[in-house]
């Protein structure tokens, strides 16, 4: 089965932390799109069933000029060798926030467009 996806996904050096729960957490991130996150994590960490939940979620990156903050829910849990991908959906999210994400694609998009035209 092919995974849809409503917009590319990009991976993302740096650290989600998640309030979900009444509890804080903090993840590596795997990668960023305009419309959410995906954490890498031992899905133990999070309980049973956390798809659905929605908290908040601090995205830091050396790759961003800063903090991108948003509400998010729990979306997808998939497995990914010993560990799981869990995607945040984005439920609500500033315009500025947002304008973060979309220039980060863009450098992204940049450079694997400048890569490809590398000779090999």
């Amino acid at each position: 089965m092919r995974e849809r996806r409503r917009s590319n996904r990009f991976n993302l050096r740096g650290k989600v932390c998640l309030d979900l729960g009444g509890k804080r957490f903090e993840f590596p991130s795997a990668d960023l799109s305009v419309t959410g996150v995906g954490i890498l994590l031992d899905v133990a960490v999070l309980g049973a069933k956390p798809s659905g939940e929605v908290g908040v979620c601090t995205i830091e990156s050396p790759e961003l000029p800063g903090p991108v903050e948003a509400y998010v829910s729990v979306m997808r849990i998939r497995r990914v060798g010993q560990q799981h991908l869990v995607g945040l959906r984005f439920e609500s999210i500033s315009d500025e926030q947002l304008a973060i994400i979309r220039a980060f694609e863009v450098r992204c998009r940049e450079k694997t467009a400048a890569e490809e035209r590398q000779p090999s």
